[in-house]
């Protein structure tokens, strides 16, 4: 777990470098669609908006992701869960190909 958390540091790190340095706006922000204030509110007790938007998964990803950090202790309700995977699935969806490993 400690591994984990140490990965998502550099990561996060790595990709805020990378960012800064090809112009990518500093406070990043999420696309308006319906679910992103259940998104917002769910997600950023643990990560910021960078994190998320450096995230591209299918909707089935995203339903293992959003459930697994359920089980990490987000609290979401049978209608948020749903609402939260439904945005990121239309808002941070990926094409074809190999998934980015799941984070945190």
């Amino acid at each position: 777990m400690i591994s984990c958390r140490i990965a998502l540091i550099v990561a996060v790190a790595t990709f805020g470098g990378l960012a800064a340095r090809a112009g990518i706006a500093q406070n990043p922000e999420l696309p308006e669609a319906p679910g992103k204030a259940q998104t917002l509110t769910a997600c950023t007790q643990c990560h910021g908006v960078d994190v998320l938007l450096a995230q591209r998964r299918t909707h089935d990803e995203w339903l293992e992701v959003v459930s697994r950090m359920v089980g990490n202790g987000a609290s979401l309700t049978d209608q948020e869960y749903e609402a939260v995977v439904s945005y990121l699935s239309k808002n941070l969806a990926r094409a074809e190909g190999p998934a980015a490993p799941v984070t945190h």
